[in-house]
């Protein structure tokens, strides 16, 4: 593995300062130090070509996050998925949030196994309208198998109001809620953990699920679309036609375990009690009899490449899919039976992808509403060490989309042994994940970080994002197996297991989810609203 070690001017208000950057690529022992020494195995022409590669002629700029949490020893006699609101607030640290409501969701909606060890429900995806909130259960550990309706227009006091259950033997940790049609819609994917099972000799029917919800104290079925039996599904994004889901199909290669081989299906729900797949795109080399294209064969550590639809968002007419070591992928569905592909940015190699693949989010900066993006936020959900970190890409010319900046926390990711040459990581999940524009300003974000909690990033210079709030909660340690299956991977979960954010536009709250059993905690943005992106050109 080749580590460059940078050093770079960044400017910071009047003044500059130097920052110390550790980008993976393939290679040998290449090293370009911040203190002046000379590299070690290549010469500086060597250097500037890979940069010239990676960058073009964009400005090479780093955000660096300063909310780390410092390993302390738990409180004695403390039962952290059993704590009161004062005793959530009391043991959370944060900068710019203020902790407003916490439940852990127990009830006999849980499995056996939570009900048992006393933690509560795992989260995955939170929306909340109106003061009613849907919440997709996760399953690593085994918590919940099932989509909770909640009211939680008291966020001191949430209440479950009912019960969607998974699909025997798969899970849905995914959904979406067209509020104008009162339709929730859910993927589910296949899992052997779900205490409900198919009847001996049936498969498990993964796909996408159709819910009517006008009244979230009795939500009704209403219809359901198998994309493949015992099949894989994940992200996916809605508008009032159409979902735009990954998945398996017949004719994408046998899934692998994690999701592997799903493409993009495009499935009309005009009506939702007989959804139809209209149509799918892939990367050539998923289905079936196809081969990889070259640049989709190996990672830089000579293993095969991931190569799967992981996370969708659409604006306007266009997709911008992460698809994992293929990169970002955009995709243009203004003619949704004939879908096509318009640009990709494919960065595997010469970055790494870890064991399950790199682009985990691909999300617009949606400035003007009515304009097509400049900028998209790509985040790397990588397990292995160095963890995933945040990119912010130029896609101005969608011929030539560019890395523009990064931000990440140093304390986790810029870890480097000069003396063994490897990363050094704490060992356990510390990997970027899912960001959330404030509706007030896209020049905010917010992103769950796993481990290390949630962080509030102003990129209103996307050149020089910067860390502006955190927030970690109480440690809800994992009690139980947290994944596994990806030889190299960390997957232990020790302190927290932030998963995803979602802010509710009509109070301005955020709703944050934890996959440890450590239900769901709503915050309030207490910082500064910084103005959207400046102009890129």
């Amino acid at each position: 593995m080749l580590a460059i070690l940078l050093a770079i001017r960044l400017p910071e208000g009047d003044n500059a300062r130097n920052v110390r950057v550790a980008l993976n690529l393939r290679g040998g022992d290449l090293m370009m130090r911040a203190d002046g020494r000379a590299p070690s195995m290549a010469s500086a022409t060597s250097i500037l070509l890979i940069l010239a590669v990676l960058f073009g002629p964009s400005t090479l700029a780093l955000g660096q996050g300063v909310g780390t949490e410092a390993k302390t020893p738990n409180p004695p006699g403390v039962d952290f998925f059993n704590l009161t609101l004062q005793q959530t607030r009391a043991l959370s640290r944060t900068k710019n949030f203020e902790v407003v409501g916490h439940s852990y969701f127990k009830g006999p909606w849980l499995t056996p196994f939570a009900q048992q060890t006393g933690i509560g429900a795992g989260f995955n995806t939170p929306r909340v309208y109106d003061g009613i909130a849907y919440l997709a259960g996760y399953a690593s550990p085994i918590t919940l198998f099932a989509i909770l309706i909640a009211d939680v227009r008291d966020p001191a006091n949430m209440n479950v109001l009912s019960v969607i259950p998974c699909k025997p033997g798969t899970r849905c940790p995914y959904l979406r809620v067209n509020t104008g049609r009162h339709i929730l819609i859910a993927t589910h994917d296949t899992n052997r953990d779900n205490p409900r099972q198919p009847q001996a000799g049936d498969a498990a029917g993964a796909g996408v699920g159709f819910y009517d919800i006008s009244n979230p104290r009795r939500p009704k079925g209403l219809g359901f679309l198998v994309t493949r039996e015992n099949g894989a599904t994940h992200g996916f994004d809605i508008d009032d036609r159409y979902v735009y889901a990954c998945a398996n199909t017949p004719p994408t290669k046998d899934p692998k375990f994690g999701g592997g081989n799903q493409e993009v299906v495009i499935i009309d729900y005009g009506d939702p009690g007989h959804p139809t797949l209209v149509s799918t795109v892939h990367i050539q080399g998923q289905h079936t009899g196809e081969t990889f294209e070259p640049r989709d064969r190996q990672t830089p550590e000579q293993t095969p490449q991931h190569i799967w639809c992981h996370e969708i968002i659409k604006h306007k007419d266009r997709l911008y899919v992460a698809w994992r070591d293929a990169g970002l992928v955009i995709i243009d569905v203004s003619v949704p039976s004939a879908p096509k592909i318009i640009s990709r940015l494919d960065y595997v190699p010469p970055f790494s992808g870890g064991s399950l693949g790199a682009a985990h989010t691909a999300a617009p900066v949606i400035v003007n509403p009515t304009a097509y993006p400049k900028l998209v936020v790509v985040n790397d959900e990588i397990f292995d060490c160095p963890p995933g970190i945040t990119r912010i890409v130029d896609i101005s010319d969608l011929s030539n989309p560019q890395f523009i900046s990064n931000y990440r926390i140093p304390a986790v990711d810029d870890n480097y042994n000069d003396q063994t040459g490897k990363f050094v990581c704490a060992g356990t999940v510390q990997s970027s994940h899912l960001p959330w524009f404030d509706y007030r300003s896209s020049g905010l974000i917010y992103q769950a970080w796993y481990d290390q909690g949630l962080h509030a990033w102003d990129i209103s210079n996307p050149y020089t994002p910067r860390e502006v709030g955190y927030y970690f909660s109480p440690r809800y340690p994992c009690t139980g197996p947290c994944g596994g299956g990806y030889p190299g991977a960390v997957h232990q979960h020790s302190d927290r297991h932030v998963r995803e954010v979602f802010q509710d536009p009509a109070t301005g709250l955020l709703y944050a989810t934890d996959g440890n059993g450590g239900g769901l905690t709503v915050l309030r943005w207490t910082g500064p609203i910084p103005r959207p992106p400046m102009p890129l050109h």
